[in-house]
């Protein structure tokens, strides 16, 4: 659960929360409360209560596995592993960030090793596109300035821009994948990172950058 204060100064016990996969507003005291005792239960030897934490969280790590490994048939495991980890290392939470920020830099630092693992093995996307995936990428830019892209071409962009993510180097995949999938503030993924938050800003600009130069130089034939 990543805790954010509310927007509202008269409200003290308003919180924005991440909750399950969405945020969530309301009186988050007694949610926040119910999960730092299933951690401080955990940390005393409970195995049960870390079912519990997982069951809160899974579909953000799951999220954020398959966004930056991008091998469906994987995630599972992988998911298995960060698991594993986060209850081995529970003990060394200290209540210094949120729980949610917590099992998240466990994930990330986690698929970063993997990543590191496969480099070798990266995704060469530009030849794995279809004939008409080209094409409609090619005129795409076009079509959206003529008006809005049927179901088919915003398909093969989406698809473009899928691949591009899958080709990215693995720093830039991580920063453009929180912000702009999980939809994290600067401030969340410094956290996570552990990184000021200068240092994720000017990472979340070079990656963009290096991303749009990468599509420009497809689309040029080069």
């Amino acid at each position: 659960m990543s805790v954010v204060t509310s927007r509202n100064p008269e409200s003290s016990t308003t919180l924005r929360y991440w909750y399950d996969g969405s945020w969530m507003e309301g009186p988050a005291a007694q949610v926040l409360d119910q999960e730092v005792e299933w951690i401080r239960r955990v940390q005393g030897g409970d195995r049960e209560a870390f079912t519990f934490l997982i069951e809160r969280h899974q579909r953000r790590v799951f999220s954020i596995i398959y966004r930056l490994v991008r091998r469906r048939d994987d995630v599972e495991d992988i998911a298995q592993e960060v698991f594993v980890k986060a209850f081995q290392a529970i003990g060394s939470f200290h209540f210094e960030s949120s729980f949610a920020t917590w099992i998240a830099r466990v994930t990330v630092n986690h698929c970063y090793d993997y990543l590191r693992r496969q480099r070798a093995s990266r995704v060469h996307y530009f030849s794995e596109m279809s004939d008409e995936a080209r094409r409609q990428f090619e005129t795409g830019t076009d079509m959206q300035a003529d008006g809005p892209m049927n179901v088919e071409e915003q398909t093969a962009v989406k698809d473009f821009a899928d691949k591009l993510l899958a080709r990215a180097p693995a720093d830039d995949r991580l920063v453009l994948v929180l912000k702009e999938i999980e939809d994290l503030s600067v401030e969340e993924i410094s956290e996570i990172l552990e990184l000021n938050q200068s240092t994720v800003k000017v990472r979340l600009h070079r990656a963009r950058k290096r991303m749009l130069l990468d599509a420009k130089k497809w689309r040029g034939g080069n």
